[in-house]
């Protein structure tokens, strides 16, 4: 569309146009943003041309490939196609969309005036179309100020494409508001435009209709050369609240187009421009002068409601389940809440809103659940307008809550409150007399710290004194029954005492709620009285007085055992033995002795590696709640059994008093190796069915000879063996070879047996010992007496 000259200039104060005819961007135009500070280069760049805000909230990168001119018409294309760029803190990310933008820097610049430009915005959710100045080069130094033309899609009164939104950031903070026009300013071209007298005011227009004023009573106002820059952005979800977001509804393409660029300025003024697009400036006969008399200010500056301010109640400390924090936010005029906003805590939770419409601070609470998160740090991390829940002003205008974000250094969140959760007695059952110690176990939900000596109240009239566990999830105490108790069918922890000071916190120093310690202990009797009953005896024996013990006793550790029967698969083969110690004491230390463990067998523990051999040995608990693997390298023929005896003794450090569990056994059942065979000679029963039973005499030479000619009885491999008589020695036997392990333990048990017999032997009987050793009870057959 063709712009006319605004109210209060004439065309003769026209100093500048950009009309974007041919097909090409003309030479006052860059493809990127850039600014003083960055020195004219791309703001964010990714080496190839592109540039972008890089902002938390940014959606786009903008390369110039969006960049285009066709029909008199810049366009600023944003399409829905991922593109590598740089973000605000230099670090390399992926942006979801690719748009465009241009800018002007060193190219035109101007320092007042009246600047108006043409322009049909983008729709759709996330669509962030701005017109904005900042420094240009002929600036000081810095980005001292942004002045904001037109931002769209903000979020406020009215539907986010009717909405026009103006801001000035400076060095004394930052103005601005989102108005609704009541017109789609995306259906057509609208003209925006501002008036800036330099360093008295600027004023803002929408289709020659005033929307705002800032005047430096206000705010600091810019003097300085600027540059003009156009954008079409697109805003990520971290905007959602104050603006609308890229969603799945948002089109896959949105065009933002710019049909002309217009800057007037009052000859005589002292405002300046430069650019390729300037005309000489003739001083107009009905001009008046414009920072005086021109524009016409019809309406007073508005200032959109925004946070400036969060606060904590209580500010510091840890905070557990069912505790309320107040979150109180702080903006810059009064605001009116509908529905029931909310701000979402990084612990997982939700505060709130409560009260304070109608002012200018609203309180939010929250209450610590115990499914929160334990959080170092408390934050707000987002405003909720759920269900048409609002906070604006008494215009209607929606408040800016991009400042209720916040940390609250100190104040933890720890959902947990130290309790306790169950209460055991050892023994558990059973019948306690005058001496008898008795240990009660206090379980809670997380370690617990113990400061000073905390009792136990007892129904019996005693106490039960604090014995150790500070440091974790259970204390024990100890009480021992004194003749001074009384009789109780049940004993029973009737209160926890904490004398001269003691405590019992968790890390964090909270006090541990100790309700639930209360407890009766079905079965557990306590019987001090001289009518108790006795063991009854047969024999009349003289009554000895128990010794009142000077210190508690130690209480016995509990060893378990998974299975007591185990087998090792195998030469070299492996077992766990599953072992386990526990003790109700943590201060006693605990020891196992293992017992029986036969010279082929080692026990190695998983906590250092270590291995044991022996028949005694010794370990810690660690080493065996570690967990103790067994490996044989039993090379016999047989099955053998190997019992091993464990005995756990636990010892208090403090008072010396030793206890010893009952021993444990396990049975260790350890292989035969395996062995090549092959098919048994069969022998035929009238070589030797008749032979006299003294065939073989009664010396053992004679017997070994008979052998040694029948020595292939039994196939399979060989071995050599030495005979036990001295007197075999020189038989030829003695260096010979016989059948391979079975055969060498039959030699043996047999050499024992002729030297110690001068019987006669049946020569049946060595054959029925040799082809049958595999039925042989440790060659008890041979062994045997025979008849």
């Amino acid at each position: 569309m063709a712009l006319s000259a605004p109210v209060g200039f004439a065309s003769s104060d026209l100093v500048y146009q950009e009309n974007f005819s041919g097909t090409a961007l003309g030479s006052d135009w860059h493809t990127y943003i850039t600014s003083k500070a960055a020195n004219g280069w791309p703001w964010n760049t990714n080496g190839s041309g592109g540039s972008t805000p890089g902002g938390p909230y940014n959606a786009d990168y903008d390369v110039p490939s969006q960049v285009s001119v066709s029909n008199g018409t810049l366009d600023l294309t944003a399409v829905r196609q991922p593109i590598s760029g740089v973000n605000q803190g230099g670090t390399a990310q992926t942006f979801p969309v690719t748009s465009g933008a241009v800018s002007s820097y060193g190219n035109f610049e101007f320092n007042g005036g009246y600047l108006q430009i043409s322009m049909k915005a983008p729709s759709g959710d996330g669509a962030w179309p701005g017109l904005w100045l900042m420094p240009g080069n002929g600036a000081g130094s810095g980005d001292n100020f942004e002045l904001d033309i037109q931002e769209g899609g903000f979020t406020g009164s009215g539907p986010a494409d009717q909405n026009f939104s103006w801001h000035l950031h400076g060095p004394s903070g930052w103005v601005g508001n989102t108005i609704d026009s009541g017109i789609d300013l995306t259906a057509g071209f609208h003209t925006y435009g501002i008036y800036w007298d330099p360093g008295k005011s600027i004023t803002w227009y929408l289709d020659g209709k005033q929307m705002a004023q800032v005047t430096s009573a206000q705010a600091a106002i810019p003097d300085e050369p600027m540059q003009l820059m156009m954008n079409n952005g697109v805003a990520n979800s971290n905007a959602s609240g104050w603006h609308t977001a890229l969603d799945s509804s948002t089109p896959s393409s949105m065009r933002m187009q710019i049909d002309q660029v217009q800057l007037y300025q009052k000859a005589g003024s002292g405002d300046t421009v430069t650019g390729a697009n300037v005309s000489p400036q003739t001083i107009s006969s009905t001009s008046t002068t414009p920072s005086t008399t021109q524009p016409a200010v019809t309406q007073p500056a508005v200032t959109q409601p925004a946070v400036t301010q969060v606060a904590a109640s209580p500010t510091t400390g840890i905070e557990h389940t069912g505790d309320a924090i107040t979150l109180t936010v702080g903006f810059n005029k009064a605001v009116t809440v509908t529905g029931t906003p909310a701000l979402s805590l990084n612990d997982g939770g939700t505060a709130r809103y409560v009260g304070g419409s109608g002012t200018n601070a609203l309180t939010f609470r929250t209450t610590v659940a115990p499914t929160d998160t334990n959080t170092s740090a408390l934050a707000i991390t987002g405003v909720n307008l759920p269900s048409g829940a609002s906070i604006k002003d008494a215009s209607g205008i929606a408040a800016n809550l991009s400042g209720a974000v916040k940390t609250f250094s100190g104040l933890q969140i720890d959902p947990v409150l130290p309790a306790v959760t169950q209460a055991t007695a050892s023994p558990g059952t059973g019948t306690e007399h005058v001496g008898d110690a008795v240990t009660l176990t206090l379980g809670f939900n997380e370690a617990v710290a113990v400061s000073g000596t905390p009792t136990l109240s007892l129904n019996n009239g005693a106490t039960a004194t604090y014995v150790g566990g500070s440091g974790t999830g259970a204390l024990n105490f100890r009480t021992t029954v004194a003749s001074t108790d009384t009789n109780t069918s049940a004993l029973a922890i009737t209160g926890v005492n904490l004398p001269n000071g003691a405590s019992i916190k968790d890390a964090s120093g909270v006090a541990a709620n100790l309700a639930r310690a209360v407890k009766t202990f079905s079965g557990l009797h306590v019987v001090t009285s001289s009518t108790a009953p006795s063991t009854p005896t047969t024999t009349p024996t003289t009554p000895t007085t128990p010794a009142t013990p000077t210190t508690p006793p130690s209480i016995a550790p509990v060893l378990t055992i998974a299975d007591p029967t185990l087998n090792v698969s195998g030469l070299g083969g492996t077992v766990d033995l599953g072992v386990k110690v526990t003790t109700t004491d943590p201060n006693d230390v605990v020891t196992v002795k293992v017992t029986g463990l036969p010279r082929y067998e080692r026990i190695t523990d998983k906590l250092d590696g270590k291995t044991f051999a022996g028949k005694n040995i010794t370990l810690t608990a660690a080493q065996v709640d570690s967990g103790l693997t067994l490996q044989s390298n039993y090379k016999g023929a047989a099955h053998p059994v190997a019992t091993l005896t464990l005995t756990a003794t636990a010892k208090d450090p403090v008072t010396g008093a030793v206890a010893t569990a009952s021993p444990r056994t396990i049975a260790v059942t350890d292989p035969r190796p395996a062995a090549t065979t092959t098919s048994p000679r069969v022998i035929a029963q009238t070589d030797h069915q008749h032979a006299p039973a003294t065939s073989l005499g009664s010396s053992a030479t004679r017997g070994l000879a008979w052998l040694h000619e029948h020595r292939n009885l039994v196939a399979g491999p060989t071995t050599t063996f030495a005979p036990r008589n001295s007197a075999m020695a020189d038989h030829p036997l003695a260096t010979g070879t016989a059948t391979a392990s079975l055969a060498s333990q039959s030699f043996a048990v047999l050499n024992q047996y002729l030297a110690g017999h001068s019987g006669h032997v049946d020569p049946g009987q060595i054959v029925a010992s040799l082809s049958n050793g595999a039925n042989w009870n440790h060659d008890s057959y041979l062994t045997r007496p025979q008849h």
